[in-house]
């Protein structure tokens, strides 16, 4: 199959600008060579004399004044008298030279002197730009002044010209710009993504340039993707096999004193949670389970009362019918360890369940100190624990905001932590409905 034609970047800017410039140029000598003149054209003298005898302006934008003076007209600045020019109005007027007054702009074109050409070219001789002509009769000096003006056509078949080639050019500007864009900015949103090892390869399509990008970029998250695999293969198989020596630990654990026994179970019961806390967090990425649709008000609901059973203060504010395609295992996990979270640093916790602009935003608030705002983006870190003590009252490894942090994006969702005005901490998490 033969391939399509697909130019690079530059190649595209070239044969635009190029393409702008032709039909520039192309409309430039349309207008020189086929247009009017860009100035009304210039006035013969025999025109120029009907206009003594009051005749009308030849059909252009000459700027034609009459009046009458009983004395010879001055001669304005930027024109000279012209006394050949004079002499010819005269003879066509059938007057003596004295009575005619002719002044032009200077330099003058110099007429050719009275009996070198025929009457009739003579005539025709031109007057441009503006002058001052003046016919001595018994009521004064009949004055004429005449400028001469812009075409009006040749501005208007200019900006025709101009307008067209502008939207000519509009559209096809704007499509190899689309085209050259529309693949950057796809490539801007997957690496934008927070998971972008997770993002379905980018589709290689657009400028050769750009398809260059994409290859690599989709290169970079397949060896991201692997790099990850690897890791939480190996972290996942040193967790599991830790399980074997600490359970043959605990056995011969039983051979010490009752006191040195009790502090070492606990130890090795900590131990225990670690491993299973860091097991939890990197089965938590990954995608094989199955997720189907799940009410997630049942979910939250079910778990507050758990809680409360247990004796902790946990209650539900606010609930509505949520609708989720989810792994319901994972997200009660999720949602758990947000809450167990709040109870073990701020006492208690009220879970709020809303649904904004197509999607479940689940609230979960309590009355602690709150978190210091330069660490409340590090909570979900792995391992980072907002409460600095490594006190096993206050309990956990720094794992469970990381595992909820986890599910959730894994779902498609988001996870935010902000101070409450009042007091305490707010975690909100966001998923997107089942339609």
């Amino acid at each position: 199959m033969r391939a399509s034609f697909n130019p690079s970047i530059l190649t595209r800017i070239v044969l635009l600008v190029a393409a702008s410039l032709l039909l520039a140029l192309g409309a430039m000598m349309l207008v020189t060579f086929r247009g009017p003149p860009p100035h009304s054209r210039p006035i013969t003298l025999a025109e120029a004399t009907g206009l003594l005898r009051h005749a009308t302006p030849p059909p252009s934008s000459w700027q034609v004044t009459r009046y009458v003076s009983d004395r010879v007209p001055d001669v304005e600045p930027g024109q000279e008298r012209d006394w050949t020019g004079s002499l010819r109005i005269a003879r066509m007027l059938g007057v003596d030279g004295a009575s005619v007054f002719l002044a032009r702009e200077r330099p003058p074109m110099p007429f050719a002197e009275p009996g070198i050409k025929p009457p009739a070219l003579q005539e025709r001789a031109m007057l441009q730009g503006g002058f001052t002509l003046a016919l001595r009769t018994t009521e004064g000096w009949r004055v004429v002044q005449a400028r001469q003006g812009a075409n009006a056509r040749w501005y208007a078949i200019t900006l025709t010209l101009m307008a067209g080639i502008f939207a000519l050019l509009l559209l096809p500007a704007y499509w190899v710009a689309r085209r050259i864009t529309s693949p950057i900015r796809m490539l801007a949103e997957g690496a934008a993504r927070e998971r972008p090892e997770r993002a379905e390869p980018l589709p290689l399509n657009g400028p050769p340039e750009v398809q260059a990008v994409g290859a690599a970029f989709n290169h970079m998250r397949a060896r991201i993707a692997d790099y990850l695999s690897e890791r939480t293969a190996m972290l996942v198989a040193i967790a599991h096999d830790l399980r074997t020596p600490m359970t043959r630990l605990s056995f011969r654990l039983e051979q010490l004193p009752e006191g040195a026994r009790a502090k070492a179970q606990a130890d090795v019961e900590e131990m225990r949670v670690m491993v299973t806390d860091l097991l939890d967090f990197m089965r938590s990425g990954s995608d094989s389970t199955v997720r189907v649709r799940t009410d997630l008000s049942a979910i939250i609901e079910t778990l507050a009362d758990d809680l409360a059973d247990m004796g902790q203060d946990v209650a539900m504010t606010t609930s509505t019918r949520a609708v989720v395609r989810a792994d319901a295992g994972a997200l009660r996990r999720c949602i758990g360890n947000i809450v167990q979270n709040a109870v073990r640093y701020g006492g208690s916790a009220r879970i709020g369940l809303t649904i904004e602009r197509e999607r479940a935003v689940v609230r979960v608030e309590d009355d602690g100190p709150g978190v210091p705002p330069e660490i409340i983006d590090r909570l979900c870190e792995p391992f980072y624990r907002g409460e600095a003590s490594r006190n096993r009252e206050t309990g956990g490894v720094g794992l469970g905001l990381s595992i909820a942090r986890t599910i959730a994006d894994g779902h498609g969702g988001t996870l935010r932590f902000a101070n409450r005005a009042e007091g305490g901490l707010q975690v909100t998490m966001s998923l997107p409905l089942e339609r």
